[in-house]
This record gives structure tokens, C-alpha cells and sequence, in this order.
């Protein structure tokens, strides 16, 4: 199996690099052998800006977040990278929090737009940007993995997520829901997780669970090759509709697959955002 003791380490490339041709196309892998990763990185630039990036197997995107400490000026949403061509987009629906107030708690952007009419990647990162914007520590990073949910019974599903490389939570998965540790068995990733996780845990552990429990869901995508279908519609038919903004009545019949977007970054994790530095003051 993948090796998910660690993290990868965190490398820095002094130009923009090609993805499609430095880091392969995913390609199905016997069970139990592979993995999902992902990285994201929160930055405070000064004091009146704050950036995201996320980049995993599916999807790169990025959130340029201005503000006066009190109030979001406004959220500059960029694609780099995804599943359908409707992902392009993604930055558009964010626009309904600019005027909203910040808040410490990267889930508080439920509260300002509808999730669901949103990309649910770009919106994640967004609000997890403005969350650190309310810290006086300048960088973030986690970064998560989830190992293949086929694996066979002798070998455990393992999802784990380090915060500036130390290791915060570490759960066994059992058809998707966590048996180890004991303190962990139980907790409700399908059904209100995120009041779950705020309730009950301190605000930086909560803010890691939530972010690890999204990437179970995301890492299915391992499971089929999607590139075979040429239409979101083709590929989910109504399985999805209404999840998010691609999945929308208006979207989801023009979302075209981007074929060959799906790169794996499980032997290339080390350059998961290795360039972001270089767009880190926007022009």
C-alpha cells in the first residue's frame, strides 16, 4: 500500500509549471494500492489580503481574499484546474459574500451564500482564507490524504490530515465511516458533521476535521475514470443534481469533462503548489 506515514515535503519551482506534463494521468490501480492527496495553503499576505490555493488529484483552484480586517472587500476566485468546464466559473457565485463580516470560523460562509450554488472546492477554500486572515500567524498548510477505500479487509482505509506537517488526525475507515480511533468511532461524517465537529472539538482540530471528512467524499473519485464520459449529465445523471454549482439545472446540461485533468500527485506530492509562491502578489 501507499505509504501515508507522513506528508509529502513541500517543494518551491522558480517558474510555472506544466501539470499534464510533469505529474502523470491518474490510471486505475489494484485495490488498496493507491491514494488520494491534497494540499491547501493560506497565506496572509498583509493585512488587507489573504490567499488560498487547493490543489489535489481533481481540481487546483485559488481564492484571493480582500479585506479591512473587519469586512470581506472581496473574493477573486481563480481556476486553474477541474473536473468540467462549468469549474471555470467557479469564482463567479462567491461574489454574494463581499460586504459580509469576517469571521474566525472558516464555516461562517454558510452563512453567506448558498454552498450548494457554489463550487464546493472554491467555497471551501474560501472561507478556511478567511478563517486565517483572523489569525496573526502569516502561513497554514495542511495537507491530506486518503488511502483507496477498495482495499481489501486485511489492509485499513487510512484518511489523515497534518497541519504545517505535524500530524493532527488520523482515522480507519470502514465503508466510509471511521472505526479508529475509539475516540473518533461514531462521529457522523454523512449527517451534520461540521456542527458535530464545532460542538465538541477546539476551533483549529474542528476546522482540520471538517477539511479531512470532505476529502473521503472526493477521494471516490479514484474509483471510476470519468474521462470516458463527455457530459457531467452522462456521467451522474440526477445522482448529483442540486450538490453543487456544475450539478445546478443551468450547469449541469453545458458541463463538459475536461479529459485528462485528473493527474496523481502520489509519488509527486512534493510539488503540489510548489509554484504558488510566484502568484503570491497578484499583479
Amino acid at each position: 500500500m501507499s505509504d501515508a506515514s507522513s506528508p509529502p515535503p513541500s517543494a518551491r519551482v522558480d517558474e510555472v509549471f506544466d501539470r499534464y506534463r510533469v505529474v502523470p494521468h491518474v490510471d486505475t490501480a489494484p485495490p488498496g494500492t493507491s491514494m488520494f492527496r491534497r494540499r491547501i495553503r493560506l497565506v496572509n499576505v498583509d493585512p488587507a489580503l489573504t490567499i488560498g490555493e487547493l490543489e489535489d488529484d481533481c481540481h487546483h483552484f485559488r481564492i484571493e481574499l480582500h479585506h479591512d480586517g473587519a469586512t470581506i472587500i472581496s473574493a477573486d476566485g481563480h481556476y486553474f484546474r477541474g473536473p468540467w468546464s462549468t469549474c471555470a466559473k467557479a469564482g463567479e457565485p462567491l461574489r454574494a459574500i463581499e460586504g459580509r463580516p469576517m469571521d474566525a470560523r472558516a464555516s461562517a460562509i454558510g452563512g453567506y451564500a448558498n454552498a450548494l450554488e457554489n463550487c464546493t472546492h472554491m467555497f471551501d477554500l474560501t472561507g478556511l482564507a478567511m478563517a486565517h486572515a483572523c489569525r496573526s500567524t502569516t502561513e497554514r498548510q495542511y495537507d491530506i490524504v486518503v488511502t483507496d477505500m477498495q482495499a481489501p479487509p486485511s489492509l485499513a482505509q487510512q484518511a489523515v490530515i497534518w497541519r504545517d506537517g505535524v500530524e493532527i488526525i488520523r482515522w480507519q475507515l470502514e465503508q466510509r465511516e471511521v472505526v479508529h480511533p475509539p475516540a473518533w468511532a461514531g462521529a457522523p461524517l454523512r449527517n451534520k458533521f461540521i456542527r458535530w465537529a464545532e460542538e465538541r472539538l477546539d476551533p483549529d482540530t474542528a476546522e482540520a476535521a471538517i477539511a479531512l471528512r470532505r476529502l473521503i467524499d472526493i477521494a471516490m473519485s479514484r474509483i471510476g475514470d470519468l474521462d470516458r464520459f463527455d457530459r457531467a449529465d452522462d456521467a451522474t445523471g440526477t445522482m448529483m443534481m442540486g450538490r453543487c454549482m456544475t450539478y445546478t439545472p443551468q450547469n449541469i446540461s453545458v458541463a463538459l469533462r475536461v479529459k485528462g485533468s485528473t493527474r496523481s500527485w502520489e509519488h509527486h506530492g512534493h510539488l503540489l503548489l510548489a509554484d504558488m509562491h510566484l502568484r503570491d502578489r497578484p499583479s
